[in-house]
């Protein structure tokens, strides 16, 4: 899994956000001193709670385009119908354009994808 250190340290301080998640096998997490990236095996998803402040959920961008389905779901339209293009390029870096039902949005400028998909998460919202 290809995930930046800026997207780690973003998923750090913001692991507030993510207490309420409940712990399945697959998940990433940040943990330890120094931090470190694990993954949630079957044998520890009991042990591995987002709650605990020394532990941050890290979403993998199967868990960001989920959560941009439920963003689209909430805001009344159905998700089957958006259009979803994710490009990359070595000057502009990736960039993402959602459609759905006759609205649009645009990111870009992003250093991965998945932080392309988290600030699409954010920027959704405030629509």
């Amino acid at each position: 899994m290809a995930f930046t250190s800026k997207y780690l340290e973003r998923c750090w301080s913001r692991r507030d956000l993510w207490k309420t998640k409940s712990t399945h096998p697959g998940d990433w997490y940040l943990a330890g001193d120094p931090l470190e990236l694990h993954l949630v095996g079957e044998s520890d998803a009991e042990r591995v709670d987002f709650h605990s402040d020394a532990i941050a959920f890290v979403p993998d961008a199967d868990d960001l385009l989920e959560l941009v389905d439920n963003q689209i779901r909430a805001a009344g339209s159905d998700p089957a119908t958006k259009a979803l293009t994710i490009r990359y390029d070595p000057a502009g870096l990736w960039s993402l354009d959602i459609e759905c039902t006759g609205k649009s949005s645009h990111v870009g400028g992003q250093e991965s994808v998945h932080s392309l998909l988290l600030y699409a998460l954010y920027l959704m919202a405030q629509l």
